[in-house]
């Protein structure tokens, strides 16, 4: 009578089942991370480019009835009686992590219709300047960065988006390589030449996404939300990358 044999497995067979399960397993995690930090680079984007766009909204719809400690010692008063207007937004980066937002104001006291030979001219007779009053930063998310297409140095970029007190026309001006000094705002960054310019700065992320970039780009003299678009592969491949 032959002896009866138990059936299983060989402690061979059971280590090669762990060991491609674990194997398995590791590839699992490794594209569950991957995926993971792809979204979030994609959200770090679309959420930088929402938030420019919402900035020619604030331009657009913003409103004088409350201007108090924006123009420095002025104090509340109704909508039509003082000197000082909110005309826009004064956006800058300096090391490509964030954003400084401000808000921009000018006087019209020293307005004299017979001078004003152009739209232009118009504007920096109101005496343009930024405010610290209510200002805000914006951090780029999921430690995502902004760097010059260029050099590929951190991008330092200085955008004023204005809202022309005689026309009512939304003015975008664009220094694309430097933040220009509040002294220096009515000399360096409201020009023509400014107005000509545009912008576009690679969004690279951390060391753990190796994916390819994409680029938010701002059209020269936007006139609203529109002049603010994300570049996709094709268009920045050989400039992020």
């Amino acid at each position: 009578m032959k002896p009866s044999r138990t059936a299983g497995f060989t402690i061979i067979e059971t280590m090669l089942f762990l060991g491609i399960t674990s194997l398995l397993i590791v590839g699992v995690l490794a594209g569950s991370s991957a995926s993971i930090d792809t979204q979030r680079y994609r959200d770090s984007v679309v959420t930088l480019q929402s938030f420019l766009q919402q900035q020619y909204s604030e331009v657009a719809n913003v409103s004088n009835n409350n201007i108090t400690g924006v123009c420095g010692s002025d104090t509340h008063v109704p909508r039509g009686q003082s000197d000082c207007l909110i005309l826009g937004r004064y956006i800058t980066s300096s090391d490509g992590k964030s954003l400084l937002i401000r808000r921009v104001v000018g006087n019209n006291s020293a307005l004299s219709s017979l001078a004003v030979v152009d739209e232009l001219s118009a504007i920096k007779m109101y005496g343009i300047a930024p405010t610290s009053a209510s200002s805000e930063t914006y951090n780029v998310e999921w430690g995502a960065y902004l760097v010059n297409p260029i050099n590929k140095a951190a991008a330092s970029f200085s955008i004023l988006i204005l809202r022309s007190p005689t026309s009512g026309s939304i003015r975008t001006f664009i220094s694309p390589e430097s933040v220009v000094d509040d002294n220096k705002i009515s000399l360096e960054l409201l020009t023509q030449s400014a107005l000509t310019q545009s912008i576009n700065v690679c969004v690279n992320s951390d060391s753990l996404f190796a994916g390819s970039k994409s680029a938010i780009y701002v059209s020269a003299n936007s006139n609203g939300a529109s002049g603010v678009e994300t570049l996709g592969v094709s268009e920045v491949r050989n400039t992020c990358q």
